[in-house]
């Protein structure tokens, strides 16, 4: 699609007369478009492989920061964007983390499956040893998969055991729910709200990997 062609549907949205040639270019990249030699024939087309892929990333990424905290997610980020393995002491150069706490989480990574190692003996006056790291997405997303379907299985059976451990409630019409009945009413809807909300997106996450 030309970039005029696109350029005469945003102006015609809300708060797209704001935006100039230059701001849309720089939205279409946001989206990952690819990007063409700007000229007379300048279009745009979708790399949806490429958003996929900036996704399921941004996926993995979001879970090793709750799992593992920020000094993790940085080095995770750092290998997974590099795409090649690197040496302990680049990884903790480039993520300005201490080098004994690189290797204690880089160990916990790779010990949970996030990550992959391989040995470097070099010889010289005395033997290094070094360590090099990377993550293997090909086999971490079969394993972040999995573990989707654990969770949202999980997820389920809850769901599952508090409708069961209050049936007797939701069979009572609205006018008894008064009281100590209507405090446990409330409970169950604002437990229900948030386990169903997290499976929303967990099966959202699912389809990224699962189809994908």
């Amino acid at each position: 699609m030309s970039i005029n062609d696109i350029y005469d549907e945003v102006i015609k949205k809300d708060g797209g007369l704001g935006m100039d040639l230059e701001r849309v270019r720089a939205s279409l990249v946001q989206l990952g478009c690819q990007i063409p030699t700007t000229g007379i024939d300048e279009t745009y087309s979708i790399d949806l492989k490429n958003i996929i892929e900036l996704a399921q990333n941004e996926e993995v990424e979001s879970v090793v920061l709750k799992r593992y905290g920020r000094e993790a997610y940085r080095i995770f980020r750092l290998l997974s964007k590099s795409g090649r393995l690197l040496e302990t002491d680049k990884i903790s150069d480039t993520t300005f983390v201490e080098k004994k706490d690189t290797l204690k989480i880089l160990y916990k990574l790779w010990k949970d499956g996030y990550l992959h190692m391989e040995k470097v003996s070099v010889n010289g006056p005395k033997q290094t040893l070094f360590l090099l790291w990377e993550v293997d997405k090909e086999s971490l997303w079969v394993r972040v998969l999995d573990e989707m379907y654990h969770a949202a299985l999980n997820l389920r059976l809850r769901i599952t055991y508090e409708q069961d451990q209050e049936k007797e409630i939701l069979q009572l019409p609205t006018e008894k729910l008064v009281g100590e009945l209507e405090k446990r009413y409330k409970r169950l809807r604002k437990v229900r709200i948030i386990l169903e909300s997290s499976l929303m997106n967990l099966d959202d996450a699912l389809m990224l990997f699962h189809d994908f």
